[in-house]
C-alpha cells in the first residue's frame, strides 16, 4: 500500500490547518509556500519510495501516470495546480496567490424598483484578516488559496485510493 506517500499527504492537510488558522501575512505566505513545497512530493514519494517496495505498486502508479497525461480533465489538478504553482513557487518564488492579507471583492445585487424595472448595484467590500486569499492566474483562479489546495488534497486521496485498489485487483486470486 501506499504508506509513505499517506504520509506526506497527512502532513499536507496539517499543512493546510496551518495556513486556515495564520492572520499574519509574512507567516501565512511562508505556511503558502511550505504547502506547496509538500503537495508534489505526495507523487514523488509514491514513485520513489513506495513504488521501489512493492512491483504492484510501481505497476500501479506507472498505469495511473499514464491515465493522467492522457485525460485532461484528471490530469488539470496535477499539471495545472499542483505541479505548476509548485514549480512557479520553487523555481522563481513567484506566488500565484493574492499577496496582500486583504482584498476587495465586488459584489453586484439585482434588484427592483416600485416600478418592476431590474437594475444591478455594485458594491466593493474589503475583506480582510486573511478570509479570502484568491489564486491569481490558472483553472483555479478566482478560488481561494486554501480552497484549492483542499481541493489538491482530495484529488490526491482519490488517486492514492485507486492506485491501492489497482493493488488490490492484482492480488485477488483469479
Amino acid at each position: 500500500m501506499t504508506y509513505q506517500a499517506l504520509q506526506v499527504l497527512q502532513d499536507c492537510y496539517h499543512a493546510l490547518n496551518l495556513l486556515e488558522n495564520e492572520e499574519n501575512e509574512d507567516l501565512w505566505r511562508v505556511h503558502w509556500a511550505g504547502a506547496l513545497a509538500l503537495l508534489r512530493p505526495v507523487g514523488n514519494i509514491l514513485k520513489q519510495v513506495d513504488a521501489k517496495t512493492d512491483p504492484r505498486i510501481a505497476a500501479a502508479e506507472k498505469e495511473q501516470f499514464k491515465k493522467w497525461k492522457q485525460d485532461d480533465r484528471d490530469s488539470e489538478m496535477f499539471f495545472e495546480f499542483i505541479k505548476k504553482d509548485r514549480d512557479l513557487l520553487l523555481k522563481e518564488y513567484e506566488f500565484n496567490v493574492h499577496p496582500l492579507d486583504t482584498s476587495s471583492i465586488l459584489i453586484t445585487t439585482k434588484l427592483r424598483d416600485q416600478n418592476g424595472n431590474i437594475f444591478e448595484h455594485n458594491e466593493v467590500h474589503e475583506l480582510d484578516g486573511n478570509i479570502y486569499r484568491p489564486i491569481l492566474s490558472g483553472p483555479k483562479e478566482g478560488d481561494d488559496a486554501r480552497d484549492a489546495y483542499k481541493e489538491a488534497l482530495e484529488w490526491w486521496g482519490h488517486q492514492l485510493d485507486e492506485i491501492d485498489q489497482i493493488i488490490s485487483n492484482l492480488t485477488k486470486p483469479e
